[in-house]
């Protein structure tokens, strides 16, 4: 049973049991609260844990400033600087530090960014990001900012925006960028770079010869015909279980790699079928926008996805068919209409919804 534009989403039954441009907000309130996501460490699964303050400072710290020696990376209060004011934001444990905008030299920033090389790696986080579209966000940075860049591990973690980029350079033109950008209230939009670990994705590549496997296995549940992708169950695939592969595309690296190959092998693919993969968010799917921007039909049937807030990260997709029976956000409305209006709000579609019968 479900609903249409051609939408298919299971029926509901009743049950009690100056600024530059203005950002597009999405549903509630500019503070949010955690919107019910797991807090799983970032290193096991792509996401991230809570950190303490002394797991922030060690070369994490979301310093406003990047030009930091990496001889007093663990002490940036030696380095001389104008200080405005410091500040611990005690429920999210994130330290923010603020300095007067004071251009470095051109001399500074080479001796500070002496020693680095392109593999340092930068964490670029944005307050209440999860309030704001990820397509419109994304644009309106790179449109502000000096140098192009490729945003990295794009995610949420409880009401922040985060990715990452590689080099120092365009850390700095990152950093630059904050306050640059208004919201629909003229809220000025922060943005705070930190020197960081590689990402979980890079970190855990899938090596060539699992990448050549698993594109063997997803040829073998392309039907050309259609332009379907069936991947239901892909975790259990008996080539990939055979070959001791764990191919968990709720792992942000698994997803990357599953994107990569339809991209490359699939660039004209309509339908991608993620029945039964036990997803519970879509953080990592967000790149089919980019990577598969043709789809109309998605199955997310039999996952685990608990709200229709995660459907607005793949919202830059002009879907014709969406199937959710079988996920637990399918009974968190009170009746059909109410299910609708989420379902609408959270993601593109042509037309309006309309059930279709049995």
């Amino acid at each position: 049973m479900c609903l249409q534009t051609l939408i298919c989403i299971p029926i509901l039954e009743n049950n009690d049991g100056g600024c530059y441009s203005q950002g597009r907000r999405k549903g509630g309130s500019y503070f949010q609260g955690d919107f019910g996501k797991r807090d799983l460490h970032y290193e096991h699964g792509g996401y991230e844990h809570l950190r303490s303050r002394h797991e922030e400072g060690d070369g994490n710290m979301e310093m406003k400033d990047v030009y930091e020696d990496s001889r007093v990376r663990h002490t940036p209060y030696t380095i001389r600087r104008n200080r405005r004011r410091v500040k611990w934001h005690h429920e999210d444990q994130i330290h923010i530090t603020r300095w007067r905008e004071r251009k470095p030299s051109g001399r500074a920033v080479e001796e500070n960014t002496r020693g680095r090389t392109m593999e340092n790696w930068f964490k670029v986080t944005i307050p209440y990001g999860i309030t704001y579209d990820r397509t419109w966000l994304l644009k309106s940075i790179q449109s502000h900012c000096s140098v192009p860049f490729t945003p990295v591990d794009f995610h949420y973690f409880k009401d922040r925006a985060r990715f990452f980029v590689q080099d120092a350079r365009t850390a700095s033109a990152l950093k630059d960028v904050s306050y640059k950008i208004c919201d629909e209230q003229n809220r000025k939009i922060l943005i705070f770079v930190g020197p960081s670990a590689v990402p979980y994705s890079e970190q855990n590549k899938l090596k060539p010869e699992q990448m050549e496997q698993l594109k063997l296995t997803m040829n073998k549940r392309y039907d050309v015909s259609q332009q379907a992708l069936d991947l239901q169950r892909l975790r259990f695939d008996s080539d990939l279980v055979g070959r001791h592969m764990d191919i968990i595309l709720n792992r942000r690296n698994c997803m990357a790699a599953t994107l990569q190959i339809i991209q490359r092998n699939f660039p004209e693919l309509l339908s991608l079928n993620l029945r039964n993969n036990r997803l519970y968010r879509l953080d990592g799917l967000s790149d089919i926008i980019q990577k598969a921007p043709k789809v109309k039909i998605l199955n997310l049937s039999k996952n685990e996805l608990k709200s229709a807030w995660e459907l607005s990260k793949v919202k830059g997709l002009k879907l014709e068919e969406l199937w959710l029976e079988g996920n637990p956000l399918c009974h968190t409305f009170p009746d059909q209409s109410a299910y609708i209006r989420s379902v609408e709000t959270s993601v593109t579609f042509p037309g309006p919804l309309r059930p279709l019968g049995g």
